[in-house]
């Protein structure tokens, strides 16, 4: 009877410690897929003006080819 209190009471134990267990892992997921979104953007924003930049200095290469010409 005392060693059946005993496994309940472990077992128990061991469901909370696995619950919690769970928690901590979905908070840290969810931090991770964050801080993964956040890195995404600003990847994303980095892209967008790389390209911007790129569009201007073909634009420039452009003008100073017609200057080039002109001359």
């Amino acid at each position: 009877n005392n060693s059946v209190k005993i496994l309940t009471a472990l077992i128990h134990c061991i469901e909370r410690c696995q619950s919690e267990l769970l928690e901590v892992m979905e908070q840290k997921q969810k931090i991770a897929k964050k801080q993964a979104e956040e890195l995404i953007k600003e990847l994303e924003q980095e892209i967008t003006e790389l390209k911007r930049r790129d569009t201007e200095l073909e634009q420039l290469l452009h003008t100073e080819d017609h200057l080039h010409v002109l001359q």
